[in-house]
């Protein structure tokens, strides 16, 4: 079952890769928080974050957050800005 979960995960992800690069991240509020530039993925975790680049600091959000995907990532409204900076957690090396 560990496999099926696992495969499930790469498929997600690649789908997610497909929807979401290049694309804008906003706050329901329309604050941009800069574009998708990678999914990353987590297969012993069953986790995916999309990569967000902006002016080349990069962050990671869960996709949990994302409320809707059109022309931009729209997040759910409860997420606090400042985290998405201000948290080390987040954040990735650029490397």
């Amino acid at each position: 079952m560990k496999i099926l979960r696992m495969l499930k995960t790469i498929v997600t992800a690649r789908g997610l890769e497909i929807l979401l690069l290049d694309k804008e991240v906003a706050t329901f509020n329309n604050i941009s928080l800069g574009i998708v530039t990678a999914i990353k993925k987590e297969l012993s975790q069953d986790k995916i974050w999309m990569v967000v680049d902006n002016l080349e600091q990069k962050n990671i959000i869960p996709i949990e957050q994302i409320a809707c995907v059109a022309k931009k990532v729209i997040l759910l409204g409860d997420l606090p800005v400042f985290n998405l900076t201000s948290n080390r957690d987040l954040r990735i090396s650029s490397g």
